[in-house]
């Protein structure tokens, strides 16, 4: 998992909102780092971390719901998507890895046993022996598991194209430069009422 990057700029003295800027930015920066990893389905670790990173550009926006207001609440919607998005992918890499492990320890087993097998064969037996490795029988559980993870690639797939239409949407609408205008967004007028339920 990806480390967050430090705020180093935090002012104990400054108001929760130049603070809350302070932290934005240092989110919004760590966010669209991952960007150039964004068109490489292959790259599962780091579309991993990409979620984390997303997570945490959420959780900042919503502590400091207060300050941001309307205009920031709309960007814990996209953000929130991005994340959920990729947290589809993420759902059938840890399947595929599972399947794969599996599929691999039955082929491990496989290949010893036809070892052991061809050890104490006869020519005509190995034609036969040969033949049944390369075909498994019907009921053979690695049939089953080829198939599933020939359908769990096609559905990560069509995941992660759902999460590159995700992430184009939202750098068509504008969504970088709405969220670095955040961090210069001038301070949420409270209503006299507002002010005193706090």
């Amino acid at each position: 998992m990806t480390r967050a990057w430090p705020v180093g700029n935090v002012d104990p003295n400054a108001s929760v909102l130049e603070n809350a800027r302070r932290v934005l930015a240092v989110r919004i920066a760590e966010f669209y780092a991952f960007a150039p990893v964004v068109p490489h389905p292959e790259l599962s670790e780091a579309l991993h971390d990409l979620r984390i990173v997303a997570k945490r550009l959420r959780y900042t926006l919503e502590l400091f719901r207060p300050q941001f207001g309307k205009r920031g609440d709309q960007y814990i919607e996209r953000v929130k998507a991005v994340q959920e998005a990729l947290g589809a992918v993420h759902d059938h890499d840890v399947r595929i890895e599972l399947i794969g492990s599996e599929l691999s320890l039955l082929m491990v087993e496989l290949s010893r046993k036809t070892r052991f097998e061809i050890a104490d064969a006869s020519p005509e037996e190995l034609v036969q022996i040969a033949t049944a490795a390369m075909r498994p029988p019907p009921d053979d559980p690695r049939r089953g598991l080829i198939a599933l993870l020939g359908r769990e690639h096609a559905a990560r797939r069509a995941a992660y194209a759902r999460f590159r239409d995700v992430w184009t949407q939202h750098a068509d609408e504008g969504m970088r430069a709405g969220l670095v205008s955040l961090t210069t967004t001038p301070p949420v007028k409270r209503t006299p009422l507002a002010m005193a339920e706090t």
